[in-house]
């Protein structure tokens, strides 16, 4: 198992909160990252890192999109 990073982020791109998820690989950590961003409706993305590594940043979908 790896230990990942979530750097959560607001429009700002200020980091209000990190987490950590013990994963068995990037795109399991890439999903769970996806589903605690929904948690976090001040955050307008996560950034994922294993060590110094960026593995992934999501982003919401922009509101004003379409």
């Amino acid at each position: 198992m790896r230990i990942y990073e979530f750097h959560f982020f607001d429009e700002a791109d200020r980091r209000p909160l990190l987490d950590f998820f013990d994963g068995a690989d990037d795109d399991i950590a890439v999903a769970a990252a996806r589903k605690r961003l929904a948690d976090h409706a001040s955050c307008i993305g996560v950034e994922v890192h294993h060590a110094e590594r960026l593995v992934a940043r999501l982003e919401r979908p922009s509101a004003d999109a379409g």
